[in-house]
């Protein structure tokens, strides 16, 4: 598990301890950059995928990228018109992208519930301002019934995640499930614009990369370095995100929380779709292991 995750979970314990405000703008302007930083990178790996493991090139990558950006931009309109089916369709997406971290239990509903796990604490331990967050992002009645139906499975999904945390540390993986159980209880007990953005950026996506990079090599757009690529891929998403929401990046203001949670919804969508079609088409080749995205 990565220092650096351990090193401010650490500090974010300290400040807590101290009695410091992590709710104020300077903490959460800084949650939002790393968030947006070290997530939206992690989607831009998949032009990588698409190049090595797929071998696309020419019109088939053309063709790829432009379903890609059809996708998210659906997602996008659909916080426009439908936000209801946007936030429920972005807290499944989550769960079951979350899902991936996890080994155990083999069944994959199971494994979709301890997905949830890092949203239920975070609802649980911070529910005033998780509510005014999906308030934020939808409207006050949507945002109300998004936090009621997300309270009402958390007791399970906080249990199944527990289960499998013992379970994982029974079978060797004890780094991995004090980093879980770190999560999960820094989610319960700091603000989620700082507490999500420490557990998404610096285990969840830092981890993905790394295993991603790890199996493709280093080569990705045109011999490039793929995290170059992928920078810009999420400096690309970030600028189209400013147009299409004014109010996301405010000079008086910085960076709206509410539309950066949307903005990561809008990128994961295309991301989970390729990754669930690149499963599907490796198991179909007799490869059952599928690469982390």
């Amino acid at each position: 598990m990565p220092a650096i995750f351990w090193g401010a979970t650490l500090c974010l314990a300290l400040l807590l301890a101290s009695g410091i405000d992590l709710t104020g703008r300077l903490a959460t302007q800084a949650g939002m950059v790393l968030m947006l930083a070290g997530g939206l990178p992690h989607g831009g790996h998949d032009l990588l995928v698409a190049r090595t493991l797929f071998r696309m090139r020419g019109a088939a990558l053309l063709l790829f990228l432009a379903a890609y950006v059809a996708a998210a931009a659906a997602m996008a309109v659909l916080w426009w018109c439908a936000p209801l089916a946007a936030m429920l369709g972005f807290l499944a997406l989550a769960a079951w992208h979350f899902s991936e971290d996890w080994t155990v239990p083999h069944d994959r509903l199971l494994r979709t519930a301890a997905g949830l796990a890092p949203i239920a604490a975070a609802v649980l331990g911070q529910h005033e301002a998780v509510s005014r967050l999906f308030a934020q992002m939808t409207d006050p009645a949507t945002g109300a019934l998004a936090v009621a139906l997300v309270t009402l499975v958390a007791p399970v999904a906080l249990l199944v995640a527990l289960v499998a945390i013992g379970m994982a540390w029974q079978g060797g993986s004890r780094r991995w499930a004090s980093a879980q159980t770190a999560a999960l209880a820094l989610l319960a007990i700091a603000p989620q614009t700082i507490a999500f953005p420490v557990y998404f950026a610096l285990l969840h996506s830092r981890r993905h990369v790394v295993a991603i990079l790890d199996q493709f090599g280093a080569t990705g757009l045109g011999g490039a370095h793929p995290r170059i690529a992928a920078i810009l891929l999420a400096l690309l998403a970030f600028a189209g995100w400013a147009l299409f929401s004014p109010r996301f990046v405010d000079l008086a203001h910085g960076i709206d929380p509410a539309l950066a949670f949307q903005l990561l919804s809008v990128v994961a969508v295309p991301h989970l779709i390729f990754d669930a079609i690149g499963m599907h088409l490796r198991i179909r080749a007799g490869d059952g292991s599928p690469a982390k995205a």
